[in-house]
């Protein structure tokens, strides 16, 4: 999208074909949610987003609410929008392929990667064949066990295993009627935590459950057996726990980071989103993280009839300019809330009082740095 609507002729290679992640919902703040805005996705996401009315932080074991932070639309209009990530990719895959220029390829894996000279030669294979593309941008977003990174010089693996998360999708008809209100829901326990919201226009509430896990298993639909979360749903407060109770069925993927590739372009080669700067979902940004990349590399390219290898790569260079301090500290403040959702006793007192001084004035200040950053050439 971000370069199509600049005049650039792209292919996009996925691996996927149609519609993926079903079960799985994402929040979009301000600093995201503009972007698709600009893009002019508004009207189509809304029709399927959901705006929570505020942010409530409550204990696992009591549900006491240590914070309520009513949400607003910010200065510009820009939402915080939560949906599911499915409804995201399907506005973004019917705007893009309606874009002249734009070339939507699906089933295809990428197999290798080589420099031709004044181009880029990147090889696929599908079921159908092989095929391969010169280009003289290439972009790696194939995600956290990207096969593009060390071709950006980072051959680093991921950190180890922490944390496994669970998600579901609970019928509103079927969830608990606490669970159906507008907000985004925060539980923190000793060691898990949970999150829920509705999604769908409210149709569905999406539920994910993070727990401590050192379990090394790639991929993002391994089937969960509820009975593992049976003691955890047993510790929670009656809300939490009849919630989880109401999940018909659970998915699990295991949660890694990796601290942000030294670089994240090489030449005319760059990394967008989890294949540059997989961050743990402790800051909700994954999603927004990728949005605000695409935007930066797009704006710092100069326009088709100058693009060259050599002005693709001083373009990329800024792009790399522009993110490095932004995504190192957007990873910093994940791991930061990795510990902080987590404390024991009596730290987790300590924290719970720094919520509660806080305040909704000042949660939202606290974040002001993130929520209202805004994209423009060499923005960080």
């Amino acid at each position: 999208m971000a370069l199509g609507r600049r005049g650039h002729r792209v292919t996009v290679f996925e691996k996927r074909t149609g519609a993926s992640e079903t079960g799985a919902g994402l929040q979009l703040s301000p600093n995201a949610s503009h972007i698709l805005m600009r893009w002019g996705l508004g009207p189509a996401l809304a029709k399927t987003a959901t705006e929570p009315a505020r942010l409530v932080i409550r204990r696992w074991r009591s549900a006491v609410a240590l914070s309520d932070m009513p949400f607003a639309p910010a200065a510009d209009g820009a939402p915080f929008w939560v949906m599911l990530r499915a409804d995201l990719h399907r506005a973004l895959r019917e705007a893009a392929i309606a874009q002249p220029g734009v070339t939507l390829r699906e089933g295809f894996s990428f197999e290798r990667w080589s420099e031709a000279g004044e181009t880029q030669r990147l090889r696929f294979h599908s079921p159908e064949g092989e095929a391969e593309i010169r280009a003289v941008v290439a972009v790696g977003a194939d995600g956290r066990w990207s096969r593009l990174r060390k071709a950006v010089g980072d051959s680093r693996s991921l950190d180890p295993p922490r944390w496994e998360a669970w998600r579901t999708l609970v019928s509103a008809e079927a969830a608990p009627e606490a669970s159906r209100e507008s907000a985004t829901n925060l539980w923190l326990g000793r060691d898990a935590h949970a999150v829920h919201y509705p999604v769908a226009a409210g149709r569905f509430i999406n539920l994910v459950v993070i727990k401590r896990s050192s379990a090394d298993t790639e991929g993002w639909d391994r089937e969960g057996d509820a009975a593992r979360l049976a003691d955890l749903a047993a510790a929670a407060a009656q809300p939490l726990r009849a919630l989880v109770a109401a999940a018909p069925a659970w998915s699990v993927w295991t949660v890694r980071d990796r601290t942000p590739a030294v670089r994240l372009a090489h030449g005319a080669l760059a990394l967008v989103g989890d294949a540059a700067h997989p961050v743990l979902p402790f800051l909700a940004q994954g999603a927004a993280m990728a949005l605000e990349d695409a935007e930066v590399l797009a704006a710092a390219l100069p326009a088709p009839a100058g693009l060259t290898s050599a002005t693709a790569a001083d373009g990329l260079l800024r792009y790399q300019q522009a993110r490095a301090a932004r995504v190192h500290r957007v990873f910093a403040a994940a791991r930061s809330n990795a510990f902080a959702y987590h404390m024991p006793e009596p730290l987790a007192w300590v924290r719970d009082r720094r919520i509660a001084a806080l305040g909704p004035d000042g949660m939202r200040q606290r974040y002001s740095w993130l929520y209202d950053w805004r994209s423009s050439p060499g923005d960080a």
